[in-house]
């Protein structure tokens, strides 16, 4: 495809060398977090956040409740701050914004320092608003996105949230070395993957692209640990191609979402490896009658049946961080599908819209949207 190159395809090419590079740094990027709470005792743990940053909470949890045994949960700061009663007071609360001016996230963060409980915040920001409002501030160090709708900021938030518990428990002798290495080295094989993963998505996007465009309704399904991508990556074609789009756990799917399908409705289907995969071909089999525009994204083994229309790709299926993979091809269409559009997906459809809402307190630097020259 001619002419692809923007801040937001950037960004997604950037990824893995980000992520990476994270890793490497983790020490340094927790270090205030972990010193702050290494003897501190909490006993569950809240992640509140919006749009992506609550998506990137959902996406780190899996692996945070393995690592911790111990409960995490995920809201909207408004939800937290206005109706969530928390009764243990060894209870983390971490608000999470990428640009760091959510006003949402400061009332959450406000509102767990008012009940007694601990807080941290996440942001790329170094002068976020949100640090502000918590004990202890961490960086997700992807570099600031000169772009409305997030990308790399979205694996680099999980990966955040990650390194800080690995790293706190390390700290306290609560999660052995080998276990650690043995985490680090499956994150590292996907990371390795992402970039295959981004050329596949790209000259699938190629093949299907022209008819994407008459797109009205799209729905995106999936399951498991990549439910956070079924939420992000409808996100994400919302923002950029501003088009109809909802995204389901597919059970929920199955539960009365499919009277709804008809012969303009495009359908993308997250098939990671697992239980669900036979099933979420079966449903592709049956809605095939009913629309044409269903696409497959899914890894070769254990399929039956493909088409032109589905993205056949070698991923990593890791269970607790494949999520970083399925997430890319949703993050293309995007991209690359805004662009076909003549939209620029790098700019909001009102770049003052939260000024003019109230929801951010803008800073003159993270509601930038202009194309790098």
């Amino acid at each position: 495809m001619k002419n692809i190159t923007s801040n937001m395809y950037n960004y997604i090419c950037e990824t893995p060398i980000v992520l990476k590079k994270m890793i490497e740094n983790r020490k340094e990027i927790t270090k205030e977090f972990v010193e702050f709470y290494k003897e501190k005792n909490i006993e569950q743990i809240y992640i509140i956040g919006s749009g992506t940053s609550y998506h990137a909470g959902l996406s780190a949890k899996v692996f945070l409740e393995e690592i911790l045994g111990k409960k995490v949960f995920c809201m909207y700061p408004t939800q937290f701050a206005r109706a969530e009663k928390v009764f243990n007071k060894n209870t983390l609360v971490i608000g999470v914004s990428q640009g760091g001016q959510s006003l949402s996230t400061v009332e959450g963060l406000d509102s767990a320092i008012k009940n007694d409980l601990f807080t941290a915040a996440v942001s790329e920001n170094p002068t976020a608003l949100i640090f502000e409002h918590s004990k202890t501030k961490t960086l997700i160090e992807v570099g600031n996105e000169k772009c409305g709708a997030k990308t790399k900021g979205f694996a680099g938030t999980t990966l955040t949230l990650m390194l800080m518990i690995i790293e706190l428990l390390s700290a306290k002798k609560e999660l052995d070395n080998s276990k650690i290495d043995e985490y680090f080295s499956r994150m590292e094989k996907v990371i390795e993957n992402m970039k295959n993963v981004i050329e596949t998505s790209t000259k699938w996007f190629e093949k299907i692209g022209k008819e994407l465009i008459a797109a009205k309704r799209i729905i995106v399904v999936g399951y498991e640990n990549n439910y956070a991508d079924v939420l992000e990556g409808a996100l994400k074609i919302l923002e950029t191609v501003r088009q109809g789009v909802t995204g389901y756990d597919i059970e929920e799917f199955f539960h009365g979402i499919y009277n709804s399908i008809n012969d303009d409705t495009y359908i993308f289907y997250l098939a990671s490896e697992g239980d669900y995969k036979e099933r979420t071909q079966k449903l592709l089999q049956i809605l095939s009658e009913w629309t044409p525009y269903n696409y497959m994204i899914t890894s070769p083994q254990n399929v039956e049946k493909y088409t032109e229309r589905d993205l056949i790709c070698q991923f990593t299926e890791d269970k607790l961080f494949g999520q970083w993979e399925y997430i890319i091809p949703l993050q293309i269409v995007s991209c690359l599908g805004a662009k076909q559009l003549g939209i620029n997906p790098d700019i909001p459809k009102d770049p003052n819209f939260h000024r003019r809402v109230g929801s951010k307190k803008l800073d003159g630097i993270r509601d930038q949207y202009t194309l790098e020259k």
